[in-house]
């Protein structure tokens, strides 16, 4: 019989993954309040070591395009960019879940489920800045963690989730119905419970558990940052950026999404052929 809900939540926070919530909660905080100054920043990276030595090596790495070396957070966050070192930093700390990487299963992997996650956040910053000239910094988060369900699973479902990617390649069915048939839940289920729990904040918790599902309608509720990092979602599983949830999307959903964000689909693929590139920059320096 699988675990509850809530009996995968007691394992998580007895896990040493609790060990994440007290950085990306702060980390969280600093990108929601306008009143973060670079000092908050700093000090927040600063004392963890591990991470600082982390976010040093990346923002002096091709990406980023320095032509001086960087010797201190702080001359990161002045030369890279306030908002480029808070999304260095989530990267880095929320990179931990995904370590110690086993073989590729039924298509899956830690490495391509990364690769996914990092496309969706690009994306959807992308969308945010260019489309609605809005920061992208929480739309980011959202698209970063919007599987961390997933890792759940595996973790501490491990048999039900290779049985749930078994079903999934042989009924050719999408991730969410072979995680309902399996578990009686899916992934944006216990991501959304995890985010409630940790205290983020309403709408990242909303959007995490809404990330591969949206209501299309006149009636359906008009919500910036769920809608974007749907249409995020669904642009990368069609161009097939890391690990696929589905072989087929959703398409009136996708496309009401698109209608009602006024996106047209040539701007949309010209800011994927932009994630791709830098994706495939971050392979080159050695971030996967």
């Amino acid at each position: 019989m699988s675990k509850s809900l809530e009996e995968v939540l007691l394992l998580v926070n007895k896990s040493n993954l609790s060990s994440l919530k007290t950085t990306l909660v702060k980390l969280i905080e600093v990108i929601n309040n306008p009143d973060s100054s670079v000092t908050d920043l700093k000090n927040l990276i600063e004392i963890d070591p591990p991470l600082s030595a982390n976010v040093l090596r990346r923002a002096n790495s091709a990406l980023y395009g320095m032509r001086r070396g960087i010797a201190s957070i702080m001359d990161a966050i002045i030369f890279v960019g306030f908002d480029a070192i808070v999304e260095l930093t989530l990267n880095q700390k929320f990179f931990e879940l995904f370590q110690d990487n086993g073989r590729k299963t039924y298509g899956y992997s830690r490495t391509a489920l990364w690769e996914h996650c990092i496309g969706v956040a690009l994306c959807g910053k992308l969308l945010y800045r260019r489309e609605f000239r809005k920061s992208g910094g929480g739309v980011y988060t959202a698209g970063l963690l919007h599987d961390i369900g997933i890792i759940v699973e595996e973790k501490f479902l491990h048999d039900e989730f290779l049985s749930i990617l078994a079903t999934k390649e042989k009924t050719e069915s999408d991730l969410l119905s072979a995680e309902r048939d399996v578990l009686g839940y899916c992934h944006q289920d216990i991501g959304k419970m995890l985010a409630e729990n940790w205290n983020f904040p309403e709408e990242l918790c909303r959007v995490i558990g809404t990330a591969e599902s949206t209501e299309a309608g006149d009636a359906a509720p008009a919500l910036l940052m769920a809608d974007t990092v749907y249409v995020a979602n669904c642009a990368c599983q069609l161009r097939k950026v890391g690990f696929s949830e589905t072989s087929l999307i959703d398409v009136p959903a996708y496309e009401f999404c698109l209608n009602r964000l006024q996106i047209k689909e040539r701007a949309l693929e010209i800011i994927m052929d932009e994630v791709e590139a830098q994706i495939a920059q971050m392979k080159k320096d050695g971030w996967f």
